[in-house]
């Protein structure tokens, strides 16, 4: 038994330190969470190669150690082909090493895997507990159809060694999800505060360039007002002064936009009916997607209430409705839908344009990042902060070439 343990301990070395390695790959700032899948892929091969390559045989052909950690891990943050490597991977070496629980190994990990493939979008969008949860669920009952083996095989001595093995197992298992969940939390957290530092350089510069610019322009409209109001002037004198007065409108607004991600959303949040907000919303809008040649079509359940303020939110609406208008070129169909899911309130705004590619994805939000060519790149990243104030969420799906999906969450309450 002192040998075992000594085996035992082994397989927890060989589990935990690759993990640590991978946590200082994660941190590695050049590098992107797509190389990263693939590092963890095969930081997970190297694991399971040494942990099945030292083993405790307790019987012929019955061999304990933990494949089951690098397998489950693969699965549920590596994706599908990560998962699919990891399973070959493991059937192939177990073959090569033989023995006649082959294949109750080949038909308990293959069922997995189809399952682990079949809900692999659903696995995706689990919180942290929950992706806890999961894995013990799907942990014990690899080792429930394991241990109905020992039974039908009257292999009853191995019974009280294999349940106190997989318990251990189950534990690192545990251990290193939570190292993983922790590592990624330390991420969004460093993107949060980079997105924080790029907000505050453009506060103070906000700060210190509105009020020069705002003075002169007041001025200068101010006189063109009192020029409009001159009878003497021609027609034409008279479109010219409006222009200018127009252009300065719109400067106007540009810096309304620049002073909006520097100072902090502090309006007084309501219960507010969406549902209403959102038809409003689309009214406003339907005569700019005409003149665009776009038609949109709407699912929206009645009476939803979020938390919030009315004015703001109607700016995210119409910034990201008018964004997949533009998006479609003359052309196409806005879908929009809503609807309760879960305890918060969905809005789905989908367009059938152009799309975007990963690099321009992963930039969306950012301060002067647009894809339009006459953008300011200031719409979205106000669109971004409301919504947080909201304590809700925006998460984008697109590809390129078939359009963009903007999905919206926000926590549902009560009609007050």
């Amino acid at each position: 038994m002192f040998i075992d343990a000594e085996i035992v301990l082994y397989q927890v070395l060989i589990v935990l330190f690759p993990i640590l390695v991978y946590h200082l790959f994660f941190n590695d700032e050049n590098n992107e969470r797509k190389k990263l899948n693939w590092k963890l892929t095969l930081i997970m091969l190297l694991t399971l190669g040494l942990s099945m390559s030292f083993p405790i045989t307790f019987s012929e052909g019955y061999i304990y150690d933990f494949r089951m950690i690098p397998f489950i891990i693969s699965f549920i943050y590596g994706g599908t082909i990560p998962g699919i490597i990891m399973a070959v991977a493991l059937l192939t070496y177990r073959f090569i090493i033989g023995g006649d629980g082959f294949y109750v190994v080949l038909i308990n990990y293959s069922l997995t895997s189809f399952f682990l493939i079949f809900i692999r979008r659903k696995i995706a969008v689990l919180q942290k507990n929950q992706k806890l949860i999961f894995a013990s669920i799907v942990f014990w009952v690899n080792t429930l159809i394991v241990l109905i083996t020992l039974f039908t095989r009257n292999e009853i001595e191995q019974i009280l060694f294999m349940c106190i093995f997989y318990t251990i197992t189950w534990v690192c298992l545990i251990v290193v999800m939570i190292i993983i969940e922790n590592v990624n939390q330390q991420l969004v957290l460093r993107e949060e505060l980079q997105q924080a530092e790029k907000l505050n350089v453009i506060s103070q510069l906000a700060a210190s360039v509105a009020h020069e610019v705002r003075n002169p322009m007041t001025s200068v409209r101010g006189f063109l007002q009192l020029m409009v109001d001159d009878h003497n002037l021609h027609s034409s004198q008279r479109n010219y002064i409006a222009i200018a007065m127009n252009e300065l409108d719109h400067a106007q607004s540009i810096i309304n936009d620049y002073l909006s991600l520097a100072k902090p959303h502090t309006g007084e949040l309501s219960s507010i009916n969406i549902s209403d907000e959102v038809k409003k919303t689309i009214e406003l809008m339907t005569s700019y997607s005409n003149i665009q040649n776009i038609s949109i079509q709407t699912a929206i359940e009645n009476d939803l209430f979020i938390r919030g303020n009315r004015n703001e939110i109607k700016q995210v609406l119409v910034n990201i409705i008018k964004n997949g208008i533009e998006a479609m070129e003359m052309s196409g169909t806005l879908t929009i839908n809503m609807y309760e899911k879960s305890g918060e309130v969905v809005i789905e705004i989908i367009d059938n344009g152009k799309g975007m590619t990963k690099s321009q994805l992963k930039k969306l939000g950012t301060p002067f990042y647009t894809t339009k060519e006459k953008g300011t790149g200031v719409g979205l990243t106000i669109s971004f902060q409301i919504v947080q104030s909201m304590k809700g969420k925006i998460k984008i799906d697109t590809e390129l070439g078939k359009g963009t999906t903007f999905t919206l969450q926000f926590p549902s309450v009560s009609p007050q």
